[in-house]
């Protein structure tokens, strides 16, 4: 090229439109870098004032038309406009905020609707990485460009900036502390709402650089010591406009996303996490609890997780619990994090409840021990228990049976185990909430809990509840149920008041099977029965008054029905006398008892 540039840039406009039809044959680079070069050193020449600053406007408008022709012209994929940035001599402030708008539509002064596609912020953001790598001296006006996009307000924008930024300028050691600061301090400020000291810091990336040396076409070096303080300030103040009350779960994901991007990088990071959750509002912990399926499940059990896990700030607890879960679900936790979990069970945090994760991994007895302060959690999570521990695990299958559970359940003792007798609620609860699961605890499995149950010494006080409810949802039962109501007349049930009425409320609901049980009580305790249960006196004489019946039953117990003949009443008045005696110790024996209890029931 052997003729003299023009000082005026219409002459330039053929010029401009070869260029651009050459780019397809891969001319047009080099020509255009050729004119950009020659307005450069005619900028620099400084002649005099008027043909230097009209160099430098015919560069500047030359660069900035070349970009946006590129920019419209070819599919986002191409990279002619990262080479074009990357080897002209310097570039202009205009060309800085097309790159701005190109990788944040929506914030430039003009409508950029036709914009705001994620191919055309891809092609933006890719010749952002390209500057930052080809040219340290844009480096932090760049990244200022990345960090802005990465908490823009459309998701598809932020996201593509997110990757970016985690992935391809945070492994960049000398930029990877900006960045975390960066989402650090965006981070923050959804917590802390008292931020007037970012009030009057809204200016845009591209106002930043108003005094900077980008203007100058001497060289394109920018100031880098205000990047923490000047860094997308207008989006510092977006994110911290709204109080913490009001501040939406979108919002407070787009101020977060960046920071949760980073914490799988870097996995000591999400310490923070847990730090800001107990201060934090309702929605932003309801962000949080958004990001912490994918975080956690990326981190996974690693060392710098596990030692936040072993130490959790206080008041992080649910947090807690929701990334344990998420460690657990679906997959076998390692025997790093379980003996994590125990530790801190053991030796910090006494809520049973952060075993529940691993509660199918402990060894059986160990479940067993613990499994009355399960049972005194709330039904909610109680439930959670039942069902892990039934699912049990992949490898080995349900940790305890259905039975266990519910014989387990029928074992604790409020002393011994530390539940207030107030609380007896919990263990009907818990019955409650077997019974539920028909499926699970059948038939099958209920007569072998009860015929299991009946042997024990003594006999647990929820026995006869359970035979209730087993009859209730299984009214196949009733005959099974008979011969456990003839054991417990062996075991002298009457002696337990408690289980004495149970008893008797039984043999209600069951009749007209369960007379021939209650013919088999002495006769101090079927008079005792009859007078607390009066509704059962008449049925009950119906049916031993039938002859094959009456033939087979005692004389007394006759007598106590009134169906016995005037010689057999005669001969058994001093029988009935001495029987009395019993009748009367073991109603004072009742009385006794009863008083117990309500003496135990007022403590």
């Amino acid at each position: 090229m052997f003729f003299q540039f023009p000082s005026e840039l219409d002459p330039w406009k053929p010029l401009q439109e070869h260029i651009l039809e050459d780019y397809v044959n891969h001319e047009g680079q080099e020509l255009t870098l050729r004119v950009l070069y020659r307005l450069y050193g005619e900028a620099e020449e400084e002649r005099d004032f008027f043909s230097s600053t009209t160099a430098s406007a015919v560069y500047e408008t030359f660069l900035l038309t070349v970009a946006e022709t590129l920019r419209d012209s070819f599919p986002p994929s191409d990279k002619s406009l990262s080479r074009l940035l990357c080897e002209v001599p310097y570039l202009p402030k205009s060309v800085v905020k097309f790159l701005e708008c190109l990788c944040s539509p929506g914030n430039g002064d003009k409508s950029d609707k036709e914009l705001q596609s994620g191919d055309r912020v891809t092609q933006g953001l890719s010749a952002v990485w390209s500057l930052i790598l080809l040219r340290p001296p844009l480096r932090d006006v760049c990244l200022r460009i990345a960090l802005q996009s990465a908490v823009h307000h459309l998701e598809e924008v932020r996201m593509k900036a997110i990757r970016l930024v985690a992935n391809k300028l945070y492994p960049l050691s000398s930029i990877a502390q900006q960045i975390e600061d960066f989402a650090r301090e965006i981070l923050l400020s959804v917590i802390n709402v008292d931020s007037s000291e970012r009030a009057d810091a809204n200016g845009s990336t591209t106002e930043a650089l108003k005094d900077s040396d980008l203007e100058k076409p001497s060289n394109d070096l920018v100031s880098v010591g205000a990047l923490g303080k000047d860094i997308s300030t207008d989006t510092h103040q977006s994110c911290t406009t709204q109080s913490a009350s009001s501040l939406s779960i979108p919002e407070a994901q787009r101020c977060m996303s960046l920071y949760f991007a980073l914490c799988t990088k870097k996995h000591s990071l999400f310490h923070q996490i847990f730090v800001i959750y107990k201060d934090a509002s309702t929605a932003v912990k309801q962000a949080v609890q958004r990001h912490i399926p994918i975080l956690v499940r990326t981190m996974g059990s690693s060392s710098g997780l596990l030692e936040i896990i072993s130490d959790p700030p206080s008041g992080s607890e649910s947090l807690l619990m929701q990334v344990l879960h998420t460690l657990t679900d679906g997959t076998v936790p390692s025997p790093e994090l379980i003996f994590t979990i125990r530790k801190l069970y053991d030796s910090k945090l006494k809520d049973v409840e952060i075993l529940i994760p691993v509660l199918p991994f402990l060894p059986r007895e160990e479940a067993l021990l613990i499994f009355p302060r399960l049972v005194n959690l709330p039904l909610d999570k109680f439930q959670a228990v039942l069902a892990r521990t039934l699912q049990g695990s992949s490898n080995s299958g349900a940790q305890l049976s259905p039975a266990e559970v519910l014989i387990a359940i029928h074992g604790i003792d409020p002393d011994r185990d530390g539940i207030p007798l107030k609380k007896a609620f919990i263990f009907l609860n818990a019955c409650n909430a077997c019974f539920e699961q028909r499926q699970i605890f059948t038939q099958q499995v209920l007569a072998k809990v009860l015929n299991q149950l009946v042997e024990q010494i003594p006999l647990p006080l929820l026995f006869m509840r359970t035979v209730l409810q087993a009859i209730g949802a299984f009214p196949a039962l009733v005959e099974f149920v008979m011969e456990i109501l003839s054991r417990l007349i062996s075991k002298q049930i009457w002696k337990y008041p408690k289980l004495w009425v149970g008893f008797l409320k039984c043999a209600h609901l069951t009749q007209p099977q369960s007379f021939n049980v209650l013919l088999q009580l002495p006769p101090p305790q079927l008079e005792n029965a009859l007078n607390r249960i009066v509704a059962l006196k008449a049925p009950l004489i119906a049916h031993a008054s039938q002859l094959n019946i009456r033939s087979s039953l005692p004389r007394s117990v006759l007598a106590v029905l009134g169906i016995a003949s005037d010689s057999q009443t005669s001969s058994q008045a001093q029988t009935s006398q001495g029987q009395t005696g019993d009748i009367n110790n073991s109603e004072k024996e009742t009385m006794t008892d009863k008083s117990k209890e309500e003496s135990s029931s007022a403590s």
